[in-house]
């Protein structure tokens, strides 16, 4: 079978690697000139050298808020020198490249070719309309099968603040901080408690003159702790020039801001023939957050949230080539049927459809491996991601050890 891969982060490169061993035919495309997603530095934000949006949103000194161990690809240990569990970004990257390495995956990748338009044809096959941006050169190519791999945290959401226009300061999505340089020894407010939000507010408290987290939610990203002399408000009320009120009464001057608000969905190359519907947070109708119910020739690696990632993906990748392969079949209307049920648990909820798992993500898991009768992911990844779900996400202080494919056994620095 011919097999269209779209982006080459960890997702892409897990679906590459397994659909070769399957004996598939794969083009990789990646819009940029190296792999690795969001996972490979560069200084520069805004537009590439080609006008195309910038797609990492890495920043210097970042480190994982996940422990290396349920981050990685099945059968691909890190190296033994990393005895840490939480390491850089570098070493991320620089485990992706030994991956794609070791498989010999470079062969079938495609660096700066920019998918503009994939449409489905007769016969469950797909036209892939791809630029060469080297060459400026469109080329029009057929497949059997696609799969979309290019992540969820390049298409910032940017929200509307009460008097946003009125404010003198900067204010940057986190997608555009790459370092704590500009806020040296500034008054600086940073919007949203999410991982990347407590994180970057950690970071630029060790320079600033003052750091402000604001609350949208009540809940912080992965259970990570707030670093101490970070003050932490409510919602805002309103802004003005330099004065920032919240709406529990309070306020604060302020210099600039850092919106770490999140990402949307976004996939501008998918045609409306696609027959999928893709909101901020959630993509309608893909069965079990993969495969694309009205096509299904079309699946997405990569697409649930809050979950051990590249272990996911490599599952993904393997129950869409299981069920490309006749290991199970599921009709159209079973699949539609499943996804309206996922669907009902948002309808008494003021909680819009998303894609993130929750508790439920161990089932999740499972129910991908009993379903296409396939190998399940090693109990011991889902076991430490569950004790890192009630001990809290980030603890760079501890370290994880793998003993078995079912136990682990965790140690203070």
């Amino acid at each position: 079978m011919k097999i269209c891969i779209v982006g080459a982060g960890a997702a892409g490169l897990a679906a590459l690697k397994h659909s070769l061993d399957e004996g598939h035919d794969c083009e990789l495309f990646e819009q940029t000139g190296f792999i690795g997603g969001v996972w490979k530095y560069v200084d520069k934000v805004g537009l590439d050298e080609f006008g195309l949006p910038i797609h990492t949103s890495m920043y210097e000194d970042l480190r994982t808020n996940l422990p290396k161990e349920v981050m990685l690809f099945e059968d691909f240990p890190y190296k033994k020198e990393l005895t840490l569990s939480y390491i850089s970004f570098q070493e991320v990257h620089e485990y992706m490249e030994a991956y794609a390495e070791f498989f010999k995956l470079s062969t079938h990748i495609k660096l700066y070719h920019h998918l503009e338009a994939v449409s489905p044809i007769p016969g469950g096959k797909w036209s892939v309309r791809v630029r060469n941006l080297e060459m400026n050169l469109i080329e029009m190519k057929e497949f059997d099968s696609i799969m979309i791999c290019v992540g969820n945290y390049s298409d910032p959401i940017v929200p509307e603040l009460p008097g946003e226009n009125e404010f003198g300061g900067s204010m940057i999505h986190s997608h555009d901080y790459r370092n704590t340089n500009p806020y040296k020894n500034k008054r600086v407010l940073v919007v949203g408690v999410g991982p990347s939000g407590i994180d970057i507010a950690r970071k630029v408290h060790a320079v600033a003159k003052k750091v402000v987290l604001c609350k949208r939610s009540t809940k912080t990203g992965f259970g990570l702790k707030i670093a101490d002399g970070v003050i932490v408000k409510p919602e805002i009320d309103e802004m003005s020039e330099k004065i920032v009120k919240f709406i529990d009464g309070s306020e604060e001057e302020i210099d600039d801001v850092i919106l770490c608000t999140g990402y949307r969905f976004s996939f501008p190359f998918l045609t409306p023939q696609c027959g999928l519907e893709v909101d901020d947070h959630y993509v309608k109708y893909l069965y079990k957050h993969t495969i694309n119910v009205e096509y299904p020739s079309m699946a997405f690696i990569g697409i649930p949230k809050n979950l051990p990632l590249f272990p996911l993906y490599c599952l993904q990748a393997r129950f869409y080539l299981a069920f490309l392969r006749g290991n199970f079949t599921v009709t159209k209307e079973e699949m539609r049927q499943d996804v309206e049920k996922f669907l009902e648990k948002f309808e008494q909820s003021e909680e819009q459809p998303n894609t993130k798992v929750g508790k439920e993500f161990k089932q999740f898991l499972e129910d991908l491996a009993t379903l296409a009768n396939i190998t399940p992911m090693k109990p011991v990844i889902p076991n430490i991601f569950e004790h890192l779900i009630k001990e809290g996400f980030g603890n760079f202080n501890m370290r994880y050890t793998i003993l078995n494919d079912d136990d682990f056994e965790q140690n203070a620095l």
